[in-house]
């Protein structure tokens, strides 16, 4: 072999080297079994309802460890569904490294909840119902001259002026209906802003701590520049979640206040994000909230002051039974 021969061998082969390190990425550590000890740990510290759901953690933690270190990859992920899921409650998610949260659990009663249909309400106004808060309610006045707000999510948005725009139309009603069916809950702001433009009288807020310790308490003080003291009456069903649950309880303090419909969904808790070792993430609910009455809202949910049962069948007859004994009421 010549010299020149030799050299451009050489050359190639270092040519080629350096390609294949720039194609085959450096082998990853494998933090599968990292992050299954540190979720353990973090449940452990910091999930509200070990206590109250009964929940033998580490008994669980030695059934699915076995099933983390066999896991390569993302097939850590459905052991990290299904240990989770153990703690049977929705505020409880796996974040994906592209940001998606999973939900590990839902509700028996959300799941089984069939008996609200938008276009069916939509039947019972001689309007077309107006916008607000970024889309986020709908309002008008019925015939008889009652108001009605349909909040689907107390999520972000410009409550207080949204609000007091929305309030300020309704003001000369008979009444008012407050309807948070299938609401998915949001935010502590909006709903206390609400609760504050309907109460004469301060209602405390108050969120404990896994072991009971109260960890922050507010109090709703009337707010605005009048507040609505005509009936109001609540819609509630079982696909009314979380702030969705908590607002018609705490509204139940007030005396012109009646809630109608069926039992929420039952989840009392307030979550928190929390970064595993490979950078995923796991949302658990830290601290819970209690009902207007003392009760845990966690799995109980908030019971009706009227019991209006609601299926498929009526919703499909294009009737609203929940919505019509709100109007009698009112009436």
């Amino acid at each position: 072999m010549t010299i020149r021969k030799a050299t451009l061998l050489f050359l190639l082969g270092l040519i080629f080297s350096g390609c294949a390190d720039l194609i085959v990425p450096p082998s990853e550590t494998n933090h599968n079994i990292d992050d299954f000890t540190s979720i353990g740990k973090l449940v452990q510290a910091h999930y509200a309802f070990l206590q109250y759901k009964h929940i033998n953690w580490d008994s669980l933690l030695s059934v699915y460890r076995p099933q983390a270190s066999a896991a390569a990859g993302d097939d850590i992920y459905p052991v990290f569904f299904r240990l989770l899921a153990e703690l049977k409650d929705a505020h409880v998610e796996i974040i994906t490294e592209g940001g998606y949260p999973v939900v590990t659990y839902d509700w028996p009663r959300r799941q089984g909840e069939k008996g609200y249909s938008p276009l069916v309400v939509r039947k019972y106004f001689t309007k077309e119902l107006r916008l607000a808060g970024n889309r986020k309610m709908e309002y008008e006045i019925l015939p008889g001259n009652i108001g009605y707000i349909y909040i689907s999510t107390f999520g972000g948005g410009n409550w207080i002026n949204d609000f007091d725009n929305v309030l300020e139309y309704l003001k000369n009603t008979k009444g008012i209906i407050i309807d948070v069916r299938n609401n998915g809950g949001g935010d502590s702001f909006t709903w206390e802003f609400i609760v504050s433009r309907f109460t004469l009288s301060p209602i405390d807020d108050i969120l404990y701590s896994p072991g009971g310790t109260i960890v922050e308490s507010s109090v709703i003080k009337p707010r605005g520049s009048y507040q609505y003291i005509k009936p109001v009456a609540i819609l509630i069903n079982g696909a009314s979640v979380s702030a969705a649950e908590l607002f018609p309880s705490l509204m139940k303090n007030i005396p012109t206040v009646t809630t109608i419909g069926d039992t929420t969904a039952g989840g009392g808790g307030s979550a928190d994000i929390f970064q595993l070792p490979s950078k995923k993430r796991i949302r658990l609910a830290t601290m819970y909230f209690k009902r207007f009455d003392g009760a845990m809202i966690e799995w109980n949910g908030v019971a009706p002051d009227v019991l209006v049962p609601q299926t498929e069948d009526d919703i499909n007859r294009g009737k609203d039974k929940q919505l019509e004994r709100a109007i009698q009421l009112l009436q």
